[in-house]
Formats: C-alpha cells, sequence, structure tokens
C-alpha cells in the first residue's frame, strides 16, 4: 500500500510539472499510462498492465524503457516470445538498455531449460544467455545478479573454470552475502579444491552461522581432508540451529565412528532412532561400531535389519561383503557381490572393476578356479593397469600348473607397474620355479626376500627352490624361517623339513 501512495504521489509530482504545449502533454500522458501499468503490474492485474504500457510506447520519442519494462511483464505471463521481441524492440533503440539485456537473458535461459531434452537447442539458448549477461556485466561491472546467472550459465555449458571465476567476481562484488561464498566452495569442492572450498565456506558459515547447506558442504569437505575432529565439532555445532536433524546426527555419529569414540558414537545414534527408527546410515554405522568392538552377532544382525529395511542400499551391502570377508565367511560374501554386478548399474567401471576383482579373489580361496579365472579376467578387461589383478591371474595359474607361459607374461606386466613390489617378484620367481628355469626363480625369489624378509610364502618358496637343486642346507633354513614368520600350514611346512633332515 505504501509503495502505491508513493507511486501515485510521483504521479502528481511529474504531471504537475509538465508544461501545456503539446510534446509536454504526450510525455506526460506516456508517463501516466507507464505508472498505471507499473501499479497493475505490481497488483497481478497483467492484461491491464500490458494495455497501459502500449498506450505509453507511441505518446513518447524514444520508449527504450517502455520496451524493456514490457518485456519484464510478458516474461512474468509467460509469454517468451514477446518478451523476446519487446527486449529486442527496446533495444533496437538503445543498444545499452540494462534492463532489455536481462530480459533476453532471463527468456534464453527459461527456453534452455523448457528444451532441456534437446541438448543442441539447450547449448544454443545458454549461448545466447550467456552473451545477454555478459552485455548486463560490461555495462554494470557491479551487478551481482548478472555475474551470478553467468556463474550458472557456465556450469550448464560444463564450463567450471569460467563458473568459479564469476562466482569469486560475486563475492568482491558483495563481501557480506553469504550466497557467493557458498557458491564458489561448493563448486571448488566438486573441483577438488578442497583448501579454498574449506576457506570459502567457512566464510558462508561466519556470514550467516543458520546456513544449512553450508554447514552440509563444509561438513563433506571436512570428511573429504580426512579432518574428523574438525568435521565433528562442525557437526555439533550444526544441531544448536537444527537440533534433531538427522542428517547432522548421521554425520555426527559416523564421524565419532571413524574417531573411534564408539560410546559417543551410539549415544547420538540413539537420538537419531526417536526420530527416524529405520534410518539406513544410522543402522550401518551401528553395525560397524558393533563389528569394530568384536560384538560381530548383534552387527550380523543389525545388517540384516537394514538390507531387509532397504535390499537395494548399496553402501550397506558392500560393507555387509566386507563385514564378511572379515569373519572369513566366503560363502556368505560371493553371493553379496554377485548382486552388487547386477544391482549397482550405474556403476562407474572402477566399481564394476572392484566387484570382479573381489569375486575373483574369493571364489580363488574356495579353490573355484575357473570361476576365479573368469572375474579375473574381467577385471583386467575393465582395468588393464591393474597390476594387483594382473599379479593375482598369474599367481593363481602358476600355483596351479596351468598356463604358466601365460602367467609369466602376467607378471611381468604388473611388475612393470610396480617394479620395487616384493609379492610382485616373488610370483613371478614362482612361476619360474613351475617353468624348471631355477636361475630365473632364483633371481626374482632372492630380490623379492631382500624386499620382505620376514614374508613366510617367499621363505617357503625359496625353501622349495632349494631343496629342487639339492641345496638341503639352504632350504631347511628358509623353511624354518617360514615357520618363524607364522606361515599358515605349519604341518605341511614341518612335514618338508623332515623329509630334507631325514638319513
Amino acid at each position: 500500500m505504501a509503495k502505491q501512495l508513493f507511486l501515485f504521489l510521483l504521479l502528481i509530482l511529474i504531471l504537475s510539472s509538465f508544461a501545456s504545449s503539446q510534446e509536454k502533454a504526450s510525455k506526460a500522458n506516456s508517463y501516466y499510462h507507464v505508472l498505471k501499468g507499473a501499479l497493475l503490474r505490481a497488483e497481478g492485474q497483467f492484461e491491464k498492465a500490458e494495455s497501459e504500457y502500449l498506450k505509453a510506447i507511441p505518446l513518447i520519442e524514444n520508449p527504450t524503457d517502455i520496451y524493456s519494462a514490457l518485456g519484464e511483464l510478458y516474461f512474468e505471463m509467460w509469454k517468451w516470445e514477446k518478451s523476446e521481441s519487446a527486449a529486442l524492440k527496446a533495444l533496437a533503440f538503445n543498444s545499452d538498455n540494462v534492463q532489455a539485456h536481462e530480459v533476453l537473458g532471463k527468456v534464453y535461459l527459461a527456453r534452455a531449460f523448457s528444451v532441456r531434452t534437446n541438448k543442441k537447442l539447450t547449448y544454443d539458448y545458454n549461448q545466447k544467455a550467456k552473451e545477454a549477461f555478459l552485455k548486463v556485466a560490461a555495462l554494470e561491472p557491479e551487478n551481482e545478479e548478472a555475474h551470478f546467472s553467468l556463474a550458472r550459465i557456465c556450469l550448464s555449458l560444463s564450463q567450471q573454470e569460467e563458473a568459479e571465476k564469476y562466482y569469486l567476481r560475486c563475492t568482491e562484488i558483495n563481501p557480506f552475502s553469504d550466497a557467493g561464498f557458498l557458491n564458489l566452495g561448493e563448486l571448488q569442492l566438486e573441483r577438488g579444491k578442497l583448501e579454498e572450498a574449506q576457506k570459502n565456506l567457512s566464510t558462508a558459515l561466519s556470514i550467516s552461522s543458520r546456513n544449512y547447506k553450508g554447514y552440509l558442504l563444509l561438513g563433506k569437505t571436512y570428511e573429504m581432508k580426512n579432518l574428523w575432529e574438525q568435521a565433528a565439532s562442525l557437526y555439533e555445532n550444526s544441531l544448536e540451529y537444527f537440533p534433531q536433524n538427522t542428517h547432522f546426527l548421521n554425520r555426527l555419529g559416523f564421524t565419532l565412528y571413524v574417531l573411534k569414540k564408539y560410546e559417543r558414537a551410539l549415544s547420538v545414534l540413539e537420538e537419531v532412532f526417536r526420530v527416524e527408527p529405520d534410518s539406513p546410515q544410522a543402522l550401518l554405522t551401528k553395525a560397524k561400531i558393533l563389528h569394530e568392538t568384536k560384538a560381530d552377532e548383534e552387527a550380523e544382525r543389525i545388517y540384516h535389519l537394514l538390507i531387509e529395511v532397504d535390499k537395494d542400499n548399496l553402501e550397506a551391502l558392500l560393507s555387509f561383503a566386507f563385514f564378511l570377508e572379515d569373519k572369513r565367511d566366503v560363502k556368505g560374501a560371493i553371493p553379496i557381490y554377485e548382486g552388487l554386478l547386477k544391482k549397482d548399474t550405474d556403476a562407474p567401471a572402477e566399481r564394476v572393476f572392484f566387484y570382479n576383482f573381489r569375486l575373483g579373489i574369493l571364489h580363488e580361496r574356495q579353490k573355484r578356479y575357473i570361476q576365479a579365472e573368469r572375474y579375473l579376467r574381467k577385471s583386467i578387461e575393465l582395468n588393464p593397469q591393474s597390476a594387483e589383478a594382473l599379479n593375482y591371474l598369474g599367481y593363481m595359474l602358476a600355483e596351479n600348473d596351468r598356463k604358466i607361459e601365460e602367467a609369466v607374461e602376467l607378471i611381468k606386466k604388473a611388475l612393470s607397474l610396480d617394479q620395487e613390489n616384493g609379492a610382485y617378484l616373488d610370483s613371478l620367481g614362482w612361476a619360474y620355479f613351475k617353468l624348471r628355469d631355477y636361475d630365473q626363480a632364483e633371481l626374482y625369489l632372492k630380490k623379492a626376500i631382500q624386499k620382505l624378509q620376514d614374508d613366510p610364502v617367499i621363505n617357503d618358496h625359496l625353501g622349495d627352490l632349494y631343496f629342487q637343486i639339492k641345496q638341503k642346507e639352504k632350504a631347511v633354513r628358509y623353511w624354518r624361517k617360514a615357520l618363524e614368520t607364522n606361515i599358515e600350514d605349519k604341518e605341511r611346512v614341518k612335514k618338508k623339513i623332515e623329509r630334507a633332515t631325514k638319513k
């Protein structure tokens, strides 16, 4: 109401200042219609406002401002074609009309969104919107909204570096607004620029301590930097402003779990359960804590409950698979990983590689070598540069006297990727032993033992090698070292020593 009164008084003032000449009367009438149109627009009477603006246009020599106001009106009415036309007419009278460029930018952004399923059209409209807002920024370098719009458009165009530049400019234009720092920090976080993200997100929170998204993003930054104490402190602070917020309670519970503050973590998780009894994240964290504190029976019960509540929770399934592996329940872990391969349809190649690699290892432990080989070959197909997978397959083939020449080549490739790896040197030495190339076997096994002197398997392999080439004293020495370093199958090694020392 106050705004309407102000506009009315302004109208009286303008009208009273005009002389009686025909030209001035025409201008006065034009201003009258413009102001009346503005009042009607403010009241939401768009059609009547449009009529007043149209009446004003022929009454003035340069109607650029009226056309740009009309363009704004049409945009509010969702009449984008008319809005664009009005803005272009405004620019025909004055190419530096900021409002008209802003209208064009908004129209092109709206059109880009409306055709978002068509990549070509979306790109073209975003480019046109960018050109419009670049003009606004050039005419008004301190126009914060124009720089915000440019940043968002650049993100749509996958121009992240340029977007970051515009968000940075927003913080310079208005250093007292949290929005610029928040958006800048979020983008830097996405780009992996964690130090800069931490600085700008902290600034955003110092400006507005009740910024929910600020806590969310800064907490994520701390976690990515493994600054768990700072993350826990931040989540504690967030709960002062957002009490009983299950997201922040869950993050606090998880950070306390990472910090091994299990009692406090369980207390926080109980707060989550009071609000959300079946919270998947809280159940998962609790299961992990119980496993760490050796309460495996209860941990397994919670894993089953969690998967029953949310059978497609990939994070929970993967954590359960780790839990079962840790318990040496290979039979139980295999179907979990097989299920993940089927369920995780959007998984990136590195995650599919991981599932296949784990399945290869687990099947090998079950002595199901055909299945193991299939999964290991698939993992190498997905990541030919995985030295670990190359070595694992090569060693398995050699150990089972299958495709030993190929095994040598696989292990050699693993060593080319990680030349100082003692385990890979042992694998190659063992593969040569299987080929009865004892000189090469000794060369690589001796290199391996220099890297890993207390490895029981390498000592066992050297014992076998020296026994084979009739150096029984050396063989016994290495076998005894294998026993001292806790080789798994002690009885097998003891029998070898007995055979070698038998007269």
